[in-house]
């Protein structure tokens, strides 16, 4: 009998963290990357953007398969690109428009860090580079190749590949990927299995590797309210007060998910009219994604279009110092990024409201460790914001029901429509604590062999 070639597996990114998802899959004559993300968070993880050798010239990589556009996953193109990558990027029709204008974002960030640094630094110091510039991201958007779900395509002679929705965003896809006659499932980052305004996750049946997320594998979203629950006790308790409601939100989905159920929460006339302010500008133009990819999500043509009309969008930053100071109500509903509260326009709103005790913000996604919103979270009386420390007299809240990621529970549901076990299941994109919590809840449930993906580690399958 032939012996089954060697297929190599190594995470370079994504493995004891969450952010950085870079996954290569490699035969003695094709090189596939699985997502190619930025490094976020901690400032140690964010150095790995440069620091982080590959274990690849990016010219000699074949193709890069990405599973959605958030920056953790999609933000290391450019550099790939600028290093020497020519290669197609496969993704749905959705990821490659919120990539694009994720990148785009990006690219600019940095390039302001990066000037502000330099006006800043000693003589003797070489001066700060941007990790990739704007015309980098429009070398990268030429390089897309888009296929919509649940179609195959070929590869090469000896691999195919096969989008499945994840129910994470918009456009957001597993991979089903058959390559010298293996079957592998990269999740991505999956959905809860009701998401808000998406389809769930579709579940597959067949596989030899399964690759799948941990972000909350420890954790079950379900507080015993649900999100529009949770989100009227807020508002209706910050109106009382007389407060301002903060809500540093996550441009893609979380924005759009806050909206709609506060538009749902007035019409039922269960919180007041209050006026409603997305001071986003990913979060505005990814907005109008909702109405061109409408396919991708299950809003009615009414909810589409609610989206932006009963809104106050606030453009330029000239307008966000006029949102606190305007004419009118003085009370309102403020959703700006970032939605971890470490940049963007949410934190000139913190600067004005974070010390009253009459306001209230609302963290409603995931809060990296490191980050402003975990520090707010876990109780912090002071946060520095540009340099400066200021009080938390707000009242802090959170809604975990509210998740774009699968919880445990969601987790195992996942992947109960396999009909066998696989010949190993690797779990990546967690930290140490979700990883072992949910590994060993599979070992218990379905006795399948469980490995925690190790950064750098190459796994021979």
């Amino acid at each position: 009998m032939e012996k089954e070639s060697s297929i190599q597996l190594q995470f370079i990114g994504a493995a004891g963290t969450v952010t950085g998802s870079r996954t290569l899959l490699q035969t003695e004559n094709y090189k596939i990357l699985i997502d190619c993300g930025l490094f976020q968070g901690k400032k140690s993880e964010r150095k790995l953007n440069k620091a982080k050798r590959l274990p690849f010239k990016p010219s000699e990589l074949d193709a890069i398969i990405l599973t959605h556009g958030h920056l953790d996953h999609s933000g290391y193109l450019p550099a790939l690109v600028k290093k020497g990558f020519t290669g197609p990027i496969y993704a749905t029709a959705p990821t490659k428009d919120i990539t694009e204008i994720i990148l785009h974002d990006s690219a600019k960030i940095q390039e302001e860090d990066a000037h502000e640094a330099n006006k800043r630094r000693k003589k003797n110091k070489k001066p700060r580079k941007p990790l990739y510039k704007q015309k980098h991201v429009h070398r990268t958007m030429q390089l897309f190749k888009t296929f919509g779900d649940n179609q195959w395509e070929s590869l090469n002679e000896e691999s195919k590949f096969c989008f499945q929705t994840s129910g994470h965003i918009l456009g957001s896809a597993s991979v089903e990927l058959e390559c010298k006659g293996r079957r592998f499932v990269f999740s991505g980052d999956l959905g809860q299995q009701a998401p808000l305004i998406l389809a769930p996750p579709t579940r597959m049946e067949e596989a030899d590797y399964i690759i799948m997320e941990s972000t909350y594998g420890d954790k079950l979203h379900n507080s015993g309210l649900s999100p529009f629950q949770a989100l009227q006790e807020v508002v209706n308790a910050t109106f009382e007060k007389g407060g301002v409601l903060v809500i540093p939100s996550f441009a893609v989905e979380r924005a759009q998910e806050i909206i709609l159920i506060l538009n749902t929460l007035m019409e039922e006339k269960s919180i007041p009219h209050l006026p409603i302010f997305l001071d986003s500008p990913m979060g505005i133009d990814v907005t109008k994604l909702f109405q061109e990819h409408r396919k991708w999500h299950t809003l009615t043509d009414n909810e589409c279009e609610a989206l932006t009309k009963n809104v106050h969008i606030v453009s330029s930053f000239e307008e966000t110092l006029n949102v606190l100071h305007e004419d009118g109500p003085k009370q309102k509903i403020i959703i700006a990024g970032s939605g971890m509260v470490t940049g963007g326009r949410v934190l000139y709103y913190l600067k004005q409201l974070l010390s009253d005790k009459k306001n209230t913000v609302l963290l409603v996604g995931h809060q990296g460790t490191g980050t402003r919103g975990r520090k707010l979270l876990s109780g912090a009386s002071h946060v520095k914001i540009d340099g400066k420390h200021f009080e938390v007299g707000a009242e802090i809240h959170q809604i975990g029901s509210l998740s774009a990621h699968a919880d445990q529970e969601d987790l195992l549901w996942w992947l109960a429509q396999f009909k066998k076990a696989p010949k190993q299941l690797f779990l990546n994109h967690g930290e140490e604590e979700p990883a072992t919590a949910l590994k060993q809840k599979i070992e218990e449930t379905y006795k399948w062999p469980v490995t925690i993906a190790k950064m750098d580690k190459v796994y021979h399958l």
